[in-house]
């Protein structure tokens, strides 16, 4: 289940696809299966920035139309462009000199998500790594990717939490949560920061208390999570890190989708035995629809949208990396291959920029060192003629 085989060792592994989110090459063609009704997928264009090292994280929009990317070689890296991709400003955290991971393959640091502030500085979350596990890291930088502020939260203000990580950072009402975990050598804890909008804390919890009977929920978000080798979690808590209802499916991988509209529902796909299967959750988490069976997209990585008319969008690995359809009502299947010159076994995150376009971001390792780094694409998904 982990993304990377690097050094977050966790007690409890995080799959943290949230809820609330909120040179141009020829591809080859799109494949529809079932019946014509379908969606198409076009690749309208895609860029190459090969400036940076090829294992990409995740993408976020700017205040201003933009993106920001994050991902990391020997350490961690962000880069931010305009709204057609030109790089206007790249930041990489320092090498620390004193730190020996024991590898060449481990980064002293990840960044695993950016959030723009609102005023107009990026925070980036993540974590950085420390005696064979991490300690969670802050970012913040100003509108030309100059560093203003590096700190480390202390989880819970407790000396004891020697370990953590940030694996998502995203909009939250005014302000920014974070989410990630903690430890103290002998126990792991589900985490959560929240921030002003301009990233300074306003409080922290665990995860864990369940709410009192009768108690006003008020807003929450929904995030999925490991419990055991054979079943997932998926949990609704607010900025309290009050659970607010949780359940417990069987399955070996949990995609979480991001709605493209206001809902009250959570689809997830659970993957298990080389079989998907779509649940639409309600708010407590029970079946708002009974779960179906799904074309297997073998997702693994990367992220999926639910589009207004409920159909979903899926942005992973089938091996190379690749966009697919999938029909809210039946089997019908569209999927699109990227350009395999830039060799990427997944799309490691993307972003919708209207009802039917996304921008996605993946890693190149291919042979030739011009085609490694960072690829940027712009897809379509829409109605076939």
């Amino acid at each position: 289940m982990p993304r990377s085989a690097t050094f977050f060792t966790l007690p409890e592994f995080l799959l943290l696809h949230l809820f609330l989110r909120v040179g141009i090459a020829a591809v080859a063609g799109f494949l529809v299966a079932c019946d014509n009704h379908g969606k198409s997928i076009s690749v309208d264009r895609e860029i190459l920035i090969s400036e940076v090292k090829p294992r990409v994280d995740a993408i976020a929009r700017t205040r201003d139309g933009g993106f920001v990317v994050t991902g990391f070689g020997v350490t961690a890296w962000a880069v931010g462009t305009d709204n057609h991709g030109t790089p206007v400003w790249q930041f990489i955290d320092p090498i620390d000199s004193t730190i020996d991971t024991g590898s060449q393959s481990v980064p002293q640091s990840e960044f695993h998500g950016a959030v723009s502030l609102a005023n107009g500085n990026t925070l980036l979350c993540g974590g950085k790594y420390k005696g064979g596990q991490t300690n969670n890291l802050l970012v913040m930088l100003d509108r030309h990717g100059k560093m203003v502020e590096k700190r480390a939260e202390v989880p819970n203000d407790d000396a004891r939490f020697i370990y953590s990580n940030f694996y998502q950072c995203f909009p939250w009402r005014d302000g920014i949560l974070l989410l990630g975990n903690t430890n103290d050598g002998t126990h792991g804890y589900i985490w959560l920061v929240e921030l002003d909008g301009n990233g300074v804390k306003r409080r922290q919890a665990f995860v864990d208390n369940l709410v009192a009977a009768g108690a006003v929920v008020g807003p929450s978000f929904v995030f999925t999570a490991w419990d055991s080798q054979d079943n997932v979690r998926v949990i609704r808590a607010n900025e309290k890190g009050e659970t607010i209802a949780k359940r417990v499916i069987a399955g070996e991988f949990i995609v979480q989708l991001r709605p493209m509209a206001e809902s009250g529902q959570t689809s997830v796909i659970i993957y298990s035995s080389g079989r998907a299967s779509l649940y639409t959750l309600d708010e407590r988490l029970q079946d708002a629809r009974p779960p179906r069976e799904i074309a297997n997209f073998d997702i693994l990585a990367g992220c999926g949208y639910v589009l207004a008319d409920a159909s979903i969008a899926l942005f992973g690995r089938r091996p190379n990396a690749a966009v697919a359809w999938i029909s809210g009502k039946d089997k019908t299947f569209t999927m699109r291959p990227l350009d395999s010159k830039y060799v990427s076994l997944t799309v490691s995150d993307a972003v919708p920029i209207s009802a039917d376009q996304f921008v996605t971001v993946r890693g190149s390792v291919s042979q030739d060192p011009r085609d490694q780094g960072l690829v940027m694409s712009w897809v379509t998904i829409k109605e076939s003629k």
